[in-house]
């Protein structure tokens, strides 16, 4: 098996890192289930199974890296999503034969699922715009920005100048703000869209 092993593997020896996946790709799951059932009860309650499902199995996991692991997650999903498709059309049916309407997500709900929704897709824009830079800047940024490193740090930890950091910082902010994907506000908050 690789000595560099994702977190999901990780955590078959040490179940507390199971969080830390957890918060990687929950809010991906969350947005999945809520566009494909359009009820936020529904989508809270299935990312939790999905989630709850990959912790009781994690041990059957087979692969190493956090991109299988994404995979074995999303094939849960899948099947989570199907389970309830099954279902819900038999208690549709039921209520339909009982005449009872099924009780609809309050406002504050709805209004959570989308703001969750957009902060996702606003995080995957940032994530595309900073993987069209060069990696020296992609560092910067992500030492800058999200390890919250100072200028001096990150020349010490990159084993360049101050100076070095500044000019590649200063040439990756001005190339995101170039970039088309970026409406003004996602670049804005585009250093809080990275941090997981």
């Amino acid at each position: 098996m690789p000595s560099t092993l994702g977190l999901l593997a990780r955590s078959q020896a040490a179940p507390h890192i199971f969080a830390d996946f957890y918060e990687q790709l929950s809010p991906s799951v969350l947005r999945f289930f809520a566009r494909q059932t359009g009820d936020s009860h529904a989508a809270f309650d299935l990312t939790a199974e999905t989630f709850a499902k990959a912790f009781e199995q994690r041990r059957d996991f087979r692969g190493a890296s956090d991109e299988q692991a994404a995979a074995w997650l999303w094939t849960i999903a899948h099947n989570e999503l199907a389970r309830y498709l099954r279902s819900r059309s038999v208690e549709l049916a039921a209520l339909q034969r009982l005449g009872l309407e099924r009780p609809t997500p309050s406002d504050e709900e709805l209004r959570q699922i989308e703001q969750l929704t957009s902060t996702e897709d606003a995080r995957e824009q940032v994530r595309q715009a900073l993987a069209t830079l060069p990696p020296d800047q992609q560092d910067v940024i992500r030492l800058r920005f999200v390890d919250e490193l100072s200028y001096p740090e990150i020349a010490q930890h990159l084993a360049v100048s101050y100076d070095v950091v500044r000019a590649r910082t200063s040439r990756a902010l001005r190339a995101l703000s170039a970039n088309e994907q970026l409406r003004d506000e996602q670049l804005r908050d585009a250093i809080h869209a990275l941090e997981p």
